[in-house]
């Protein structure tokens, strides 16, 4: 290993990112819900990390577009009365602050949206037979607690969650290539 490489400007990011991850992988372990480790948000971190390490702009691309709307759900799980983890706060506000840092850094490729969003079926149909339901890992088994009244089916429901998905990754991969202007 020549010094060049260890002092390569994503090495940081990078190994923070992941560590970010790892650790809270290690917090759903202990509570015998390793399952958890997939959620597209936590996943997203990793991405991030790896797009860092790589240097991959996509991967940092796809990872932050699964935090930022990670996010959102992360603080309905705690106003829900879930409960709040510093590895769970370092994977969703670390992983979104990194994510951010790297398309600063790295670029935005374009067309990273339809990438994020197909990645986000896949893991959907990944969790489909690992998560049980009481995680219900990416909505992959039922709908939201709660807003069973809004979609009286889980196919009414996963519709709609994968088309605003996708709506959801243009409009952010829009902002984001138009406000942090480095792209790929």
């Amino acid at each position: 290993m020549d010094l060049q490489s260890v002092h390569a400007p994503g090495l940081g990011p990078g190994l923070a990112a992941i560590g970010f991850y790892t650790t809270h992988v290690a917090h759903w372990v202990r509570l015998r819900k390793a399952e958890n480790a997939l959620w597209a948000c936590h996943l997203g971190c990793l991405f991030v990390g790896i797009g860092w390490l790589a240097p991959w702009p996509l991967a940092n691309a796809i990872g932050l577009l699964w935090l930022l709307p990670g996010i959102f759900f992360w603080g309905l799980f705690l106003a829900d009365g879930g409960l709040f983890t510093w590895s769970s706060f370092l994977t969703h506000v670390g992983g979104n602050v990194l994510g951010l840092w790297g398309v600063v850094v790295l670029g935005f490729p374009a067309g990273a949206w339809w990438k994020a969003g197909a990645g986000y079926v896949l893991l959907i149909l990944l969790c489909r037979p690992i998560s049980r339901l009481s995680e219900n890992v990416n909505f992959s088994l039922r709908v939201w607690p709660g807003w069973e009244t809004r979609f009286p089916s889980y196919r009414q429901f996963l519709v709609l969650l994968v088309m605003g998905a996708f709506g959801l990754f243009l409009v952010l991969e829009l902002l984001l290539r138009h406000f942090l202007p480095r792209t790929t």
